[in-house]
């Protein structure tokens, strides 16, 4: 953390870049590593809300709750993984060209300091496997904004002029279900994501996520 840092903040290398912000390569064609790392974003969300409602429509009740976070990121390693072994759909470009060859999107610094277009051709493998190497926190830390349903329920309750004749004072039965949808632009299973370093919890970083589980059950009460 430097003087003036929040707690959060995230470090790691980035990729270089021209001043238009164009990715510099080097004459190998692969990005170019810059020599010191630099501050990549904040693992903790600028803030969290969430939503929580019941209604009743005659017999029927209704629940639902959401909750979202908006200005965090986080470090994926399995995108870095799953990138440098091709599993993922942004893997895909450059397969179809001749020899799988990749000319990175960027430019060439030249020896007076100005800059061309890269035209350096690499393989798919190559180009993926160090554009998404483990140790580059830019390319591999995205928004963990989120929206979910957590969880909703729709009950109906039998009216007692219908039930009284069963000797039961209440019969309801319900529908639920929770983690339904999720809105994200995480590329992994879940934004909420931490990774455990011995006792400690750290935040803004994901290794080997399994996806979160989605529950639908139903329920029947009764009352005597």
């Amino acid at each position: 953390m430097e003087v003036g840092g929040s707690l959060g903040d995230m470090y790691g290398f980035k990729l270089l870049r021209a001043p238009d912000g164009k990715v510099i390569y080097g004459d190998n064609g692969l990005p170019a590593r810059p020599a010191d790392i630099e501050k990549v974003g904040n693992a903790f969300p600028k803030w969290r809300a969430g939503l929580q409602n019941d209604f009743r429509i005659k017999n029927f009740t209704i629940s639902f709750s959401f909750d979202g976070q908006y200005g965090g990121i986080a470090y994926s390693q399995s995108h870095h993984k799953m990138s440098e072994q091709g599993k993922l759909k942004s893997t895909l470009p450059g397969r179809d060209n001749p020899g799988g060859m990749i000319v990175g999107d960027g430019v060439i610094q030249n020896p007076d300091g100005s800059y061309s277009p890269n035209t350096k051709g690499v393989t798919a493998s190559s180009y993926y496997g160090d554009y998404y190497r483990r140790a580059n926190v830019e390319t591999n830390s995205f928004s963990t904004d989120f929206i979910k349903l957590r969880d909703a329920r729709i009950a109906y309750s039998f009216p007692k002029e219908t039930i009284q004749s069963l000797g039961l004072d209440d019969l309801t039965i319900a529908i639920f279900g929770k983690n339904l949808w999720m809105w994200t632009k995480f590329p992994m299973f879940d934004p909420e994501v931490a990774t455990l370093d011995n006792a400690t919890i750290t935040p803004g970083v994901e290794m080997g996520q399994l996806p979160t589980a989605r529950t639908v059950g139903f329920q029947l009460n009764l009352k005597f």
